[in-house]
């Protein structure tokens, strides 16, 4: 089952469990795990899906250190917060509901694809399941074991035993639910937009912490610039950064890596070349030691070995750089011919980190300004020793020689220094806003979640939710 169905909401009708009517202590194992603990209009949660929530999610509670079977209190602390993950979500997909919310026919589309490659994937999932039992038991057909998987599965989340076909068609509504929780939320929260008060205030709250972080510790620029410059809007937790600590320049650089791999012939030659130093130096070392020249013959014939190993080895590690030398070599042409850095960079070099690859686009701003680079100041993704030692030798808007670092080729540019102080509002303003898009509208839909709880039809079993976990208690 995909992990993500835990968050799904169970939409199968049934009637309230009548705790009240019942004239003894109710067990777990008494309720029918259909029965709802959570609903509003003709939407559910069932005892099922909040049992699998529990479970899911209790490994990891534990793991970070908190354990909610520790005692009552924090079993009911754990509760109450899967309890609003749900009513969270049942609340907002009754609103959608009632406010008319559709889709559009594209969207239609493409949540279905969706929605069917995921049936896909469960399907070959629970067949390979079927198929390990098969081979186990080849007494009974695969499909009864497969269809014994899927009855397993779908009453440990919704309480009933399904068919293949009945939790397909189960899967596909809870997979529109979810996608209509998601689309909702995403189109009352556009109405919901930040002032410039809202941005000033993070802009200057921001001054004074960046300020307060990087007077500290510079280092930590290079990586928190470089994040904000790489992910910004595609990665959660990352911010402008709005101080500039001093000590920073940009480098671009052109980077060309060997292609191809050295043969294991080169391995051996390479390795025997160290056996002939070892013996040569103990065998010259008894002639000194002695006063003797026995052991000449000896060391001319190893002399003479090494060479030939040598001399085999460079020429095959001379082609294998061939290519990538000429390709450098291309690229600095270009360079002594008048075409700027910036433009030949991207045509040469090979660093997916700033031209990125098939998964990724790279980064605009290393493309265009250089990455950060500091003479005074190490970071923990700082760059080698021996690139520190090539920017050292350059002046402002010079680029160095071709040299050799980490297996490739480089041609290093000093393309500018980094202005310190505060990052002028105006320089990040539209950031800013995103960031502060953001934040005001989980707080305009939090307050809108709060005032959709008070509904009065939201019914809360909260005597049967109170049965999950009760049996397992510590203490």
């Amino acid at each position: 089952m995909s992990k993500k169905t835990i968050r799904l909401i169970a939409t199968a009708a049934a009637a309230l469990f009548a705790l009240s009517a019942c004239t003894h202590e109710i067990k777990l194992d008494d309720v029918d795990r259909s029965t709802p603990v959570l609903s509003i209009g003709n939407e559910t949660v069932s005892l099922a899906m909040y049992k699998a929530l529990f479970d899911n999610y209790l490994p990891y509670m534990q793991y970070s250190g908190f354990d909610p079977l520790e005692d009552e209190s924090s079993l009911k602390y754990y509760r109450d917060w899967l309890v609003d993950i749900l009513t969270d979500d049942l609340v907002t997909l009754h609103q959608a509901k009632q406010s008319g919310f559709t889709f559009t026919e594209e969207e239609e589309a493409q949540l279905a694809a969706e929605t069917e490659e995921e049936l896909g994937e469960l399907f070959s999932e629970f067949m390979e399941l079927a198929r390990q039992d098969y081979a186990d038991d080849p007494s009974i057909p695969v499909e009864v074991y497969f269809e014994g998987i899927v009855n397993s599965e779908s009453e440990y989340y919704t309480g009933v035993s399904m068919s293949w076909e009945d939790y397909k068609a189960y899967y596909r509504g809870q997979s529109r639910n979810s996608a209509i929780v998601k689309a909702f939320r995403e189109k009352v929260c556009a109405e919901f937009v930040p002032t410039n008060d809202d941005v000033a205030d993070w802009y200057d709250s921001a001054v004074a912490n960046d300020k307060a972080t990087y007077t500290a510790d510079p280092g930590n620029y290079k990586n928190d610039e470089e994040e904000y410059e790489q992910y910004f809007g595609s990665r959660e937790g990352v911010y402008p950064i709005t101080y500039v600590p001093s000590g920073y320049s940009r480098m671009m650089q052109i980077v060309v890596y060997p292609q191809g791999e050295l043969s294991d012939e080169y391995s051996d030659k390479l390795e025997r070349m160290e056996e002939i130093e070892t013996e040569y130096g103990r065998l010259a070392f008894e002639d000194a030691v002695s006063g003797t020249d026995v052991n000449a013959g000896r060391l001319a014939e190893l002399v003479t070995e090494y060479n030939a190993l040598k001399e085999a080895a460079d020429a095959e590690y001379e082609e294998y750089l061939r290519s990538a030398r000429e390709k450098i070599e291309a690229a600095k042409r270009e360079i002594m011919n008048g075409r700027p850095f910036e433009e030949v960079m991207p045509d040469y070099t090979e660093d997916k980190r700033v031209i990125g690859d098939g998964d990724g686009e790279g980064c605009r701003a290393f493309l265009e300004k250089g990455e950060l680079i500091s003479l005074k100041h190490t970071s923990s993704a700082d760059w080698s020793n021996g690139i520190k030692e090539e920017f050292k030798k350059l002046a402002l808007g010079h680029y160095s020689e071709i040299f050799m670092e980490g297996g490739a080729f480089r041609i290093i540019y000093y393309a500018s220094d980094e202005t310190s102080g505060e990052v002028p509002l105006e320089a990040i303003y539209d950031d800013i806003k995103t960031v502060c898009t953001a934040s005001v509208q989980d707080k305009q839909w939090e307050a809108l979640i709060a005032e959709w709880k008070k509904d009065p039809d939201l019914v809360i079993n909260e005597e049967l939710l109170d049965l999950v976990g009760k049996d397992d208690l510590k203490n």
